[in-house]
């Protein structure tokens, strides 16, 4: 078999694992299709949390290495109210007002890719989501929390598993 025919069939069958991925995706769920179903597509999500006024709020995260969560709402009768991606510039903002703790970030943004510990004004702990930035830059978003469960303050940054800059013996 030559190489040539090897490579064509390699890229079929890459694109066709694509094409059954995207089919899977969480971007593709409706508004009233059945929260059972989407469960049956997509399999057990990361994160569960229960809906103010009922429901739940179903978490498909692909941190610790991925840079998206898709948070779907299903209501009190089992129907999907809607999907969003959460990992967005534009929905870290949120971070802006109100009162954060760790409990609204795992209900807001799922689990974080990292949790790490700084020293900077007493020891705080950083939350770390992977995300593209703006929808471009590889990126982690740093949410800093106290030992109470508060977020203070929170910046976006490069992401040094993705910058090749930043990674050692480059």
């Amino acid at each position: 078999m030559s190489i040539a025919l090897l490579l064509r069939r390699g890229a079929c069958l890459l694109g066709t694992a694509a094409l059954l991925a995207a089919c899977a995706s969480p971007a593709g769920i409706q508004p009233g299709e059945s929260g059972s179903a989407v469960t049956t597509r997509l399999g057990r999500p990361t994160l569960e949390r229960p809906l103010p006024g009922g429901g739940q709020r179903l978490i498909y995260s692909s941190q610790p290495m991925g840079q998206y969560a898709w948070i779907t709402d299903v209501g009190p009768d089992g129907k999907v109210i809607g999907t969003t991606q959460a990992l967005t510039s534009e929905r870290f903002r949120m971070l802006d007002s109100g009162h954060w703790d760790t409990e609204r970030l795992l209900f807001e943004f799922g689990p974080p890719a990292e949790i790490t510990r700084v020293g900077l004004k007493g020891e705080q702990i950083v939350w770390g989501y992977r995300f593209r930035e703006d929808g471009v830059w590889n990126s982690l978003m740093y949410v800093y929390v106290t030992d109470k469960g508060v977020v203070t303050r929170y910046h976006p940054g490069p992401d040094p598993l993705m910058e090749p800059r930043f990674q050692l013996g480059m």
